[in-house]
């Protein structure tokens, strides 16, 4: 379990709030869309979502869900772990609508019919990034609308600086009253660029969509590795073969990437390129190393060399006060938490300790490799090579380990039988 995080991503010089009032929205308004935000567990995979209706009515995205009436489950905010089904899609939009499958009322929050927003208008975006974590609210983040209306592969899209990864797919953006105005779509590359479908494309479709409708074909795995492995991934391969270079010889690390070939997603490369070039540009977030359960601030565990670690806190301990003012929930502990500094806590057994928060890069996410069976892949044939390889009805992943051994050129092109570039991969050389 781990504390919740806020990350804000604020850009412009010019604010219609001051800094002050804006801390004061966000304090105020957090705990509620955190409390309305779900993650959605489907076929292995999850997303995000966000109840607008007591009777538990959610709002998502159309990838997120695939498909009408299908069965999947729903993670609230205070743990609960809940049956639900999908109605309609909307592929068109990137909108879908499911159903919680269990008594209400659930937490909800309102949504916009109309466009009520602008560019410039400030916006909180929540869900799970990476997947939700047992014990972690759904964290916050804000940012500004850059574009309030542009075609950008599904409906008008909203534009936001509120950053979004893998994992907030489905949750919801929301204005500074709280409402639902765009539900996050398409997770870009860049810190900057995050796309929201916005909620009155849904809206239009409501009574289709309640109805268990699809619209339009669902993306596939072509399309999604097209849009997912471009050029943050021949970014990042170049600054990861980089570092591999500079420290191949010293690194033990590096040595044992070198000794046989193998696939690296991105993930590991970049966590290998953190370990000695941290992104200049990726925000930081203070860590104190408290893990908490969902809405009690209860210790669960403390990690190991964090300031916790050298505190008299133990697992177990329930804070009850922070800098003097009393707490009885996580997200009111993390509102706190997330603007770093020292801070004092009491616990129940009547100690207070003081931690200085020790600040930790949040790392970029990229995608995980396509899952799912592509009709066929067509292997660009390097030197020495014949032709093409074709291999049909492969598992994506299976796919890529099964020409790990045979192809050890440095990036490895995925192609459909139309010669259209799917995705690429890294291949180690042997030494």
């Amino acid at each position: 379990m781990k504390t919740l995080l806020f990350f804000l991503s604020l850009i412009g010089t010019v604010f219609s709030q001051t800094p002050k009032d804006l801390d004061r929205i966000v304090r105020k308004l957090a705990p509620d869309l955190v409390d309305a935000t779900v993650a959605i567990i489907v076929n292995g995979g999850s997303g995000s979502g966000v109840i607008v209706s007591p009777e538990g009515l959610v709002i998502t995205a159309a990838h997120v869900t695939n498909d009408p009436k299908k069965q999947m489950k729903v993670l609230l905010s205070d743990g609960r772990e809940l049956p639900a089904t999908s109605l309609g899609v909307d592929h068109e939009t990137d909108g879908a609508l499911l159903q919680i499958n269990a008594p209400g009322p659930f937490p909800f929050r309102p949504y916009v019919e109309t466009k009520t927003y602008k560019v410039d208008d400030w916006v909180i975006a929540t869900g799970h990034p990476g997947g939700p974590v047992v014990g972690r609210p759904a964290p916050v983040r804000l940012g500004r609308i850059s574009e309030a209306g542009t075609k950008s592969g599904f409906s008008d899209a909203i534009t936001s600086s509120a950053m979004v990864i893998s994992g907030d797919s489905g949750g919801p953006l929301y204005n500074l009253k709280g409402e639902v105005i765009g539900i996050n779509s398409n997770i870009s590359g860049s810190w900057r660029i995050n796309k929201h479908v916005p909620l009155p494309s849904i809206v239009a479709r409501w009574d289709a969509l309640i109805a268990g409708e699809a619209f339009g074909r669902p993306m596939q795995p072509q399309q999604e590795a097209e849009d997912l492995f471009n050029e943050p991934y021949a970014k990042l391969r170049e600054r990861f073969e980089d570092a591999l270079n500079k420290h191949s010889e010293n690194d033990p690390e590096a040595m044992a990437l070198l000794k046989k070939p193998r696939l690296l997603d991105p993930h590991h490369m970049q966590k290998f390129i953190d370990r000695w070039e941290p992104d200049p540009e990726a925000p930081k977030s203070p860590q104190y190393g408290l893990q908490l359960e969902g809405r009690a601030p209860r210790i669960t565990s403390i990690v190991p060399n964090s300031p916790a670690a050298k505190s008299e806190l133990i697992p177990g301990d329930v804070i009850t006060e922070v800098n003097g003012k009393l707490v009885s929930r996580t997200t009111d502990l993390a509102l706190v938490l997330r603007q770093g500094g020292k801070v004092s806590l009491t616990i129940n057994r009547g100690k207070t300790v003081e931690l200085k928060p020790m600040e930790v890069i949040a790392r970029k996410h990229f995608p995980q490799p396509v899952a799912g069976v592509i009709d066929m892949i067509v292997i660009e044939p390097t030197d020495g090579d014949k032709g093409p390889d074709q291999m049909p009805k492969k598992d994506f992943t299976g796919a890529l380990e099964l020409i790990q051994e045979k192809f050890k050129n440095s990036i490895i092109p995925l192609k459909n039988e139309r010669g259209k570039t799917l995705v690429s991969a890294t291949v180690i050389h042997e030494i």
